[in-house]
């Protein structure tokens, strides 16, 4: 028998089992964070402000939808939904335009205000860099339409969401 103590038979190393699976947490953790990043973009600014305009029965209105203080960015539009409120006897159609390089607050003609008009799904929009959101409402006959919505599914870089966009909108249209 050996008396020496550093002889090999005598050393035993124990590995940890469990240390070499502790990256899959950390893993997990990342891409959870990761997803939340990618689902949640910064909101479009919007207002329970309601704005007001009137127009003959038939006839298209475009309501500029303003955007207030926003930082510059641009957003590609997947989906533009323009929710209404209205008598159940009046037939009302909605549509959503993008105004390139120029804007507009109310018009039955727009397309003298923006160097490009477009429409919105699928279009890319400059927050803050010249481009506007424009709806149009026609009814067929005299009412009130609310445009109590403008629901916006965006994507903006690597991120996606959707977002309410602008105020409200109360038009009139006479007959």
């Amino acid at each position: 028998m050996s008396t020496d103590p550093l002889a090999p038979h005598d050393l035993t190393v124990h590995r940890r089992r469990g240390v070499r699976w502790l990256w899959i947490p950390l893993v997990a953790a990342i891409g959870a964070v990761a997803w939340w990043w990618v689902c949640h973009p910064t909101d479009l600014p919007s207002s329970d402000r309601v704005v007001s305009a009137q127009v003959k029965v038939g006839q298209t209105i475009y309501l500029g939808v303003p955007e207030g203080d926003v930082a510059e960015r641009t957003i590609r539009l997947r989906d533009v939904t323009v929710t209404t409120r209205t008598d159940p006897e009046s037939a009302v159609t909605t549509s959503a335009w993008v105004c390139t390089d120029g804007s507009i607050s109310q018009s039955s003609t727009p397309e003298a205000f923006c160097a490009k008009w477009s429409e919105a799904d699928g279009a890319e929009l400059k927050l803050g860099g010249g481009d506007q959101l424009v709806v149009g409402v026609t009814a067929t006959s005299a009412t009130v339409v609310e445009v109590t919505g403008v629901e916006v599914d965006f994507t903006d870089g690597l991120q996606r969401g959707s977002s309410n966009f602008g105020p409200r909108f109360e038009v009139t249209f006479l007959g």
